[in-house]
């Protein structure tokens, strides 16, 4: 047997909407109330760090790299295909 709640025909699916639910004018006003937090960065800090290059920093082009492979073929062939990539990146392959 139906029970009650199933006797009533909804016509409209926003019927379904309560009394209770919030609506869009509700939300807008505690939106209202929001204040975004601004945090501030140490500039001094930022510029200091751009101004000068760190004394370990890696400029391709200029190291040499000596590559050796033990193996299989395959890490033959993975050897050959790193030594390409670093090549193109500027990194000089030596064969000592």
């Amino acid at each position: 047997m139906p029970s009650a709640s199933c006797d009533t025909l909804l016509e409209d699916i926003e019927d379904i909407v309560s009394q209770e639910d919030s609506k869009p004018q509700d939300r807008h006003f505690v939106r209202r109330d929001v204040v975004p937090k601004a945090r501030k960065r140490n500039t001094q800090k930022y510029l200091q760090e751009e101004d000068s290059p760190p004394s370990d920093s890696t400029i391709p082009g200029i190291q040499k790299i000596w590559i050796r492979t033990w193996g299989c073929s395959h890490n033959n062939s993975d050897g050959e295909y790193m030594a390409g990539q670093l090549a193109a990146y500027g990194y000089k392959i030596t064969g000592e």
